[in-house]
């Protein structure tokens, strides 16, 4: 059976993942353009045609791209992949009459299942009278808004969700740098840049700021939320919280529950589950934190 042709149309900012090129090109006929390119007169040459925009970063020059080509070929069904994901873009795309959307790394089995029932399609439609489409043009998601996407906020990104998965484990910048397949200097450059700290105060921060969280469930001793992030003393955890919030972690812990208290009503002189462990706590800060899995009284053990 006769198969439909396949356009990618190179759409990124840091070049096309040759993975998305080999996946088809094992099955389809394969036409590589870029955004320049005139997919008018690639249209003219080929007869059966499915349409693939990739995306790294999209951005609103990207999208009105694939936008456009829509509206101005109608008839040629669009398949869309993209690296960066939220639910605004995939609606975006939806709207726009996109026939399917990958997020990559990319399934390749999904990819070509999709790819071969819109080929069938295509094929047999081939020859049949065209119609008119009437296609309303969708505005651009807020994220296509941002500045283009520079080599440093891919790095830190890369980095970031790392460490916050990691926070209780030992994070090491050399380690984080090869992950991100860069070096120590070029991850610290990154996150000066991009956050105006440097690496590790940057891991400080995102561990006091999951302390303070932690510090709402009044069910976890502190001795146990600083070993959940990440600080085997105690007592460092303790002055480096405090130069943070100004608070101890007890106190901070105190104010916070105070303050939902009278939020939600509750009484002043009411006692609140727990609150018999949080001076005793903040007493143990001279001592070593013992790696004392963070646990609710009222339910199974959490793992943090």
């Amino acid at each position: 059976m006769e198969k439909a042709t396949i356009v990618l149309v190179d759409a990124t900012q840091y070049g096309a993942d040759p993975a998305v090129v080999r996946v088809i090109e094992r099955h389809f006929p394969v036409v590589t353009v870029s955004r320049t390119d005139d997919l008018g007169a690639v249209y003219d040459t080929e007869d059966r045609v499915i349409t693939c925009f990739e995306f790294d970063f999209p951005d609103i020059s990207s999208l009105s791209l694939l936008s456009e080509t829509k509206q101005r070929f109608t008839s040629v069904p669009v398949v869309m992949f993209t690296e960066q994901h939220s639910e605004a873009l995939a609606v975006w795309a939806l709207r726009t009459r996109v026939w399917d959307y990958f997020v990559k790394p990319v399934n390749a089995e999904t990819v070509i299942e999709s790819l071969t029932r819109l080929g069938q399609l295509v094929v047999s439609s081939s020859g049949r009278a065209s119609r008119n489409t009437i296609l309303q043009k969708q505005p651009l998601p807020e994220d296509a808004r941002f500045q283009k996407h520079r080599a440093e906020e891919k790095i830190v990104e890369c980095a970031a969700a790392y460490i916050d998965q990691h926070l209780a484990d030992k994070l090491m910048q050399a380690d984080i740098a090869e992950r991100c397949d860069t070096n120590s200097y070029q991850l610290s450059r990154a996150f000066k840049k991009v956050h105006g700290i440097t690496f590790q105060d940057y891991i400080v921060q995102r561990r006091l700021d999951k302390a303070a969280e932690l510090l709402h469930n009044n069910s976890a001793a502190i001795i146990d939320v600083c070993w959940a992030v990440g600080f085997h003393d105690a007592s460092h955890f303790s002055r480096m919280f405090q130069r943070q919030t100004g608070l101890t972690p007890s106190q901070y812990r105190q104010q916070w529950r105070a303050g939902r208290a009278g939020a939600t009503g509750t009484g002043q002189g009411e006692r609140v589950e727990g609150a018999d462990r949080v001076e005793s706590a903040d007493r143990v800060a001279r001592v070593k934190c013992a790696p004392v899995p963070l646990q609710l009284s009222a339910g199974p053990r959490v793992k943090i």
